[in-house]
């Protein structure tokens, strides 16, 4: 018998975590088409930080909510029920790429925190699924189908389990296409298509993910901008009350976006930005956008004779 087969016979509750992207929707169908929707209590959750694009959340809404029907969860923090601008707010400082506690907040936690309440509710360990690949880093390729217990927690879960470690990214858009499922918009633009879905933006984005997001939503940058400044005052007064400041410990004022080479330097949004528009090591601005940024983000999903600009099937 396989594992799945195992699955099945336990009747053991499983709960699959999503976000809207084009994996964890693969997974999703996946689960569905093992049947073990019929065999075993299934729960999606999706971790809501409120910073996702609008984009995003109307795909969840109209796309993978009817999808999933009264399966899906969508659960925030508890803490932090505002998401990222009152995570931020509440600490006076960012999240960084050596200190990641927006992760750990706003994800992590709720959906530790909707496990345990899945597993109280039936009487035993959940298997948690998580559409993870293999292909998509080095670190992830020595990942294992199915691995006991959770990183979320100790004792929170029987086994962690990825359906999809083995497969390609043609398997995801073939699943896809098999039952008639529109990825996200925002793997469809015409410039600048997303290669990943979850906060917009990432702390962890590269350069032509924060020119995305100045491009398309302008108004995130300004959302950014306001939020820089609420931090920064934050973080003073509370320096202040020790006596200190950020010259007098050599620190600069908080901002999203760290420098990646680990120095701590801080730059504000709009030298971001700016940055983000530039080529040749951020010293000359680009004329004319790349060639491999003007095809269509729909070309891999074999969606470029379908005009919907929502980035639907059209039948």
């Amino acid at each position: 018998m396989s594992r799945v087969d195992d699955l099945r016979e336990s009747g053991r509750p499983i709960v699959a975590s999503v976000s809207g992207g084009k994996d964890s929707t693969a997974m999703a169908l996946r689960i569905r088409e093992l049947g073990l929707e019929e065999t075993n209590p299934v729960y999606y959750c999706y971790a809501d930080t409120h910073w996702e694009n609008a984009e995003l959340t109307d795909y969840l809404e109209h796309v993978v909510k009817p999808l999933l029907g009264e399966r899906f969860h969508s659960v925030t923090s508890k803490k932090f029920p505002g998401g990222m601008s009152d995570l931020v707010t509440h600490k006076g400082a960012f999240a960084s790429r050596k200190m990641r506690f927006c992760t750990d907040e706003l994800k992590k936690k709720p959906i530790r925190d909707f496990i345990r309440e899945v597993n109280e509710r039936h009487g035993m360990l959940a298997v948690n699924a998580v559409g993870i690949r293999a292909a998509e880093s080095k670190a992830r390729s020595a990942m294992l189908e199915w691995e006991p217990g959770s990183v979320l927690g100790a004792k929170l879960c029987e086994w962690t389990w990825r359906p999809l470690i083995t497969w390609t990214i043609d398997e995801v858009v073939a699943i896809h296409t098999k039952y008639n499922i529109a990825p996200c918009s925002l793997y469809l633009r015409d410039v600048l298509p997303s290669r990943r879905i979850g906060c917009w933006p990432c702390l962890m984005s590269v350069k032509s993910e924060i020119k995305a997001v100045a491009l398309t939503t302008p108004e995130k940058i300004d959302e950014i901008r306001e939020l820089e400044k609420v931090v920064a005052e934050r973080a003073t007064e509370r320096l202040a009350k020790r006596g200190e400041t950020f010259e007098s410990l050599g620190l600069n004022e908080p901002t999203f976006f760290q420098a990646k080479d680990g120095s701590g330097e801080c730059w504000p949004i709009d030298k971001v930005v700016q940055w983000s528009k530039t080529v040749y090591g951020g010293k000359q601005y680009e004329l004319f956008v790349p060639a491999n940024e003007e095809e269509r983000g729909c070309q891999m999903w074999g969606l470029c004779d379908i005009p919907d600009e929502k980035g639907g099937f059209d039948g």
